[in-house]
């Protein structure tokens, strides 16, 4: 079972954070130890990073490539570069070091909704029961309820927002520029595996849990 994990050297918004101490050691390496069952490929600009990973079996590290390093690369250039480079035809599990509470069995169970039942992608996401409004530029717009009709809100239909926690794919569905394919199973994962570093506000949280 094939995870890839995509980590850069600078963060945008937390400075260093993949580097920053969590539970004893850098949050990246937190990540990585979780993961021994599985055959982890990480793809990086750090040379920290490379020079640390020779000395972890379960996993591959490989510099990115120059014209692939920046803020505005997609992942999926990243993913579509790491599946000419390695001949890859396995599903792939794709997450972030970001997400401190990820839960390997959570993974194995993406990977058993495509073997097992068919679907050619799985994704995270929340699962949201409330009422949400729009802005047009005449006003607010409800979006799935009438104000009008109050009802509580367990019977209104379920939103899900993706989280990023994690994605899980057959190779075949980067064709359409995505990690989401036409056949996708969504996967409800709620507080505090949801929890991704983003912000500094983030990192405070991820510690006092």
């Amino acid at each position: 079972m094939i995870v890839y994990i995509p980590i850069k050297k600078n963060s945008q918004r937390v400075p260093g954070k993949n580097f920053r101490e969590f539970q004893g050691k850098p949050l990246w390496e937190n990540t990585v130890d979780k993961l021994k069952g599985f055959n982890v490929f990480i793809d990086t600009d750090s040379d920290l990073i490379f020079d640390t990973c020779e000395s972890i079996k379960w996993v591959t590290c490989f510099h990115r490539r120059r014209h692939l390093i920046g803020d505005e690369v997609s992942v999926v250039d990243l993913l579509k570069n790491f599946i000419d480079q390695f001949s890859v035809q396995e599903p792939i599990c794709q997450i972030h070091v970001t997400s401190p509470f990820l839960n390997a069995d959570h993974i194995k169970f993406s990977f058993d909704k495509i073997k097992n039942e068919g679907h050619d992608s799985v994704f995270s996401a929340d699962a949201i029961q409330n009422r949400f409004w729009r802005k047009e530029s005449y006003g607010y717009c409800p979006i799935n309820h009438n104000p009008m009709k109050l009802e509580q809100t367990q019977d209104l239909p379920v939103y899900y927002m993706e989280n990023s926690y994690l994605y899980t794919f057959l190779p075949r569905v980067l064709e359409y520029n995505n990690r989401i394919g036409y056949n996708p199973y969504i996967m409800e994962i709620g507080f505090p595996y949801n929890l991704d570093v983003d912000t500094e506000e983030d990192w405070k949280l991820v510690n006092v849990i």
